[in-house]
């Protein structure tokens, strides 16, 4: 698949916005030279990490799809929902099995349910760039805040990070640019002073529009398709952490009861125990060990003299 990216005009930043793409939407001229820098290093065998950050409602997955879109149809990519991802496993699955791909892994979009689940996979994600390198992916990962990150994907690894915000609260579409030097700056600056440098370290700043809900893009991502796959993925997120809950609390429940038969007949075995209360025997082998560690914990402490 070839990328070809038209040569920048002198006439370009005298517009304030140019159009783009078969959709012919409005994209900032700067950023547009700065994807189309990020095109030439796909032609030279390279792949690009670009990181979206802002807070929830400010506009992370409409940029990531303004983005998204123009780099596909710039390297006649496909692009549609199926590229965009709610869920890690199924991401790596299809970034290993395919190639040349734009992918969105639009975290951000599951707000502060998703925070102890992105602390945990971001070693898998970072296997995941190493070993898919070579695939020339386009990655963009929209996060809540740059600085909850590791370090490797914002210093080392990224090759841009673009901050969403609201002008005065309530003026959607803005950005600023954090290139490698400035996003190393506002990365140094947080860690010193843990505050977010967005007004001092930023390359460039501009304006986006809108791509969800919008007509000229319903036949690519529907508005309540995305809805929908979000909304399961959240459910989803949900009902795991419900079972983890679940298990718990049944786990301390059920060392409980076995506890209670096994001092009351010490010659129960682990047979009699699971018939009685009709599971399987090597969850009440598991018990019972948890039970005699106990034990054999409190035996051995010193006894405390009053």
């Amino acid at each position: 698949m070839g990328c070809s990216v038209r040569k920048k005009r002198t006439s370009d930043y005298k517009i304030k916005m140019v159009k783009v793409t078969d959709k012919q939407y409005y994209l900032d001229p700067k950023l547009k030279d700065k994807l189309d820098l990020m095109i030439k290093r796909m032609k030279v065998g390279k792949d690009n990490l670009l990181l979206i950050d802002g807070d929830e409602g400010d506009g992370k997955s409409n940029m990531s799809m303004i983005i998204g879109y123009y780099v596909a149809h710039t390297c006649n990519r496909e692009f549609n929902l199926d590229h965009v991802f709610f869920d890690l496993d199924k991401l790596i699955d299809y970034a290993i099995k395919n190639k040349e791909q734009v992918i969105i892994w639009d975290e951000g979009a599951l707000g502060g349910l998703a925070s102890e689940w992105w602390n945990k996979n971001q070693k898998k994600f970072i296997k995941l760039l190493m070993i898919a390198r070579k695939r020339k992916h386009f990655w963009i990962v929209n996060i809540p805040k740059f600085f909850k990150m590791n370090e490797y994907f914002v210093i080392d690894r990224s090759i841009g990070l673009v901050h969403v915000y609201m002008r005065g609260g309530t003026e959607h579409g803005r950005f600023v640019y954090f290139n490698n030097i400035q996003k190393e700056k506002l990365w140094e600056d947080w860690k010193r002073t843990r505050v977010r440098g967005y007004k001092k370290w930023w390359s460039f700043h501009g304006s986006f529009g809108m791509f969800l809900g919008r007509k000229r893009f319903e036949d690519l991502i529907s508005e309540a398709e995305y809805d929908k796959k979000k909304d399961e993925a959240i459910m989803s997120m949900a009902r795991e952490d419900d079972v983890k809950i679940e298990n718990k609390t049944d786990k301390v429940m059920r060392d409980f009861l076995v506890k209670k038969l096994m001092d009351e007949d010490p010659k129960l075995t682990i047979q009699n125990i699971a018939d009685k209360i009709n599971i399987s025997r090597h969850i009440i082998a598991r018990s019972m060990e948890r039970i005699n560690k106990e034990k054999k914990a409190k035996l051995a402490s010193p006894v405390q003299v009053h």
